[in-house]
């Protein structure tokens, strides 16, 4: 077995990476469960067929709501642009329809972004993962400060008597 963070090659008994001390059994665990069992793996294979299905729908009631919106926008143009009776109205209508399709359009495609993202990378659905503690407040103590490395030893040093005799 490889290890994540360094490369060293180890044993599989191993339990700690002997380059840099990384715990190798967290990541077998983690590999083991990456691996598809055939049961997942034909889930996998249903969920890609239903998006693919979803897909073709998607896509066939796109053709058909732009047909639409396209004849809404022909029918428009001709009874009140073309006979005069209304202009601005028409082309006001006609913008309005436009830009409503063309909302509509950006935030699918932004969901779809988002989506895809959140499959990719877990981490940014916005939820943590792991312990929750991290949120409680620490105890309340009393300050200790810490002894320092000097405190107790200067005592066990050897002293060179550095006193002058006066002439």
């Amino acid at each position: 077995m490889f290890c994540p963070n360094c490369g060293a090659n180890n044993s599989t008994e191993q339990k700690f990476c002997r380059s840099c001390g990384l715990n190798l059994e967290k990541s077998a665990e983690s590999l083991l469960e990456q691996i598809p069992t055939a049961q997942s793996a034909n889930l996998i294979k249903q969920t890609q067929l239903v998006e693919k299905f979803g897909n073709f729908a998607l896509g066939g009631f796109g053709v058909v709501l732009l047909t639409a919106v396209g004849a809404i926008i022909y029918f428009i143009f001709e009874k009140m642009i073309l006979t005069g009776a209304n202009v601005l109205a028409g082309i006001a209508l006609i913008a309005f329809l436009i830009f409503a399709i063309l909302s509509l359009i950006f935030v699918i495609l932004n969901e779809s972004i988002k989506e895809k993202k959140a499959k990719t990378n877990p981490a940014l659905n916005g939820e943590l993962t792991g312990n929750k503690e991290t949120g409680k407040l620490l105890e309340e103590k009393r300050f200790e400060s810490v002894s320092s490395v000097t405190e107790n030893s200067t005592e066990i040093l050897p002293v060179e008597n550095k006193t002058r005799k006066i002439k």
